[in-house]
């Protein structure tokens, strides 16, 4: 509301087609659903349980307490749904804006073992991804949606113990295993018959979104194994989305620590 407001006395001052001109923008702002950008919903926001929470460290007790977090409170005219979904070895903390154009996901796996987070997960889906007023205003008949994913996983003990031929041969087999642990994850919590139909939905449109996004990685991967050099790139690998456009994902692995970017529509930078 910031950008409305010092383009309102930018025009004031410049022209005395000014107030035709602010209720031109003031009906384009309301119609794009201007009072929803009071609350902040950025990725950074929303993440807040994805971020606080540790692998190999955080225990079920401590990834609950996060929705305690003064970062992940929001005003309650500001959203749809938000929710807490929980199983033996996992919780979803999930939530949707009140104009339903943004969607979030925080999952938490813990190792069976040790009971200790052993994978996360955070999935946003923006159905209006322009950034800020003005480009709300700019992108009004050109909409484009954003997804954005970020993971971090303990890696799978076949694959480190697995003599590859190449390095690229490597990186596919990781993206292929994260693909297939993610989906699992999904499943796991969504077939639980303890949560609610709404805690399905949204987990389960996450799932169903990032399959499409695996698919098309890996169809770009199948096609061009060299592509596979460019995952560990700060810019990451290009591949083409089914419905979305072009997308870019990075796999960066440190101490057997897999880290992972997955940006649609959105910068691979914050």
């Amino acid at each position: 509301m910031r950008a409305r407001r010092r383009l309102m006395a930018e025009s004031t001052s410049s022209t005395r087609l000014a107030p035709l001109c602010l209720l031109a923008l003031a009906g384009l702002f309301s119609f794009t659903g201007c009072a929803g950008l009071g609350e902040d919903f950025s990725a950074t926001r929303l993440a807040t349980p994805y971020r606080q929470s540790h692998l190999m460290g955080s225990n079920t007790l401590d990834v609950l307490a996060l929705t305690e977090s003064p970062e992940y409170q929001f005003a309650p005219e500001a959203i749809d749904m938000q929710l807490l979904s929980q199983s033996d070895r996992m919780v979803a903390l999930s939530g949707r804006s009140a104009d339903k154009l943004k969607t979030w996901v925080n999952l938490i796996a813990f190792d069976e073992r040790r009971m200790a987070a052993g994978r996360k997960y955070f999935f946003y889906s923006d159905e209006n991804a322009a950034n800020g007023a003005i480009d709300a205003v700019l992108h009004l008949f050109d909409r484009r949606k954003g997804l954005y994913f970020d993971a971090q996983l303990v890696l799978d003990q076949a694959i480190r113990t697995t003599p590859y031929a190449t390095e690229e041969a490597r990186q596919i087999a990781i993206v292929q295993w994260l693909a297939g642990r993610f989906q699992q994850d999904v499943r796991d919590l969504t077939h639980n018959e303890d949560q609610s139909v709404h805690a399905d939905e949204l987990v389960t449109l996450a799932g169903w979104m990032m399959n499409q996004t695996f698919e098309g990685v890996l169809t770009a991967l199948r096609r061009s194994p060299g592509l596979a050099r460019d995952l560990t790139d700060p810019r990451g690998a290009p591949f083409d989305h089914i419905s979305l456009d072009q997308g870019r994902i990075q796999v960066v692995v440190v101490n057997d620590v897999v880290t992972v970017k997955v940006r649609v529509n959105l910068p691979m930078t914050p």
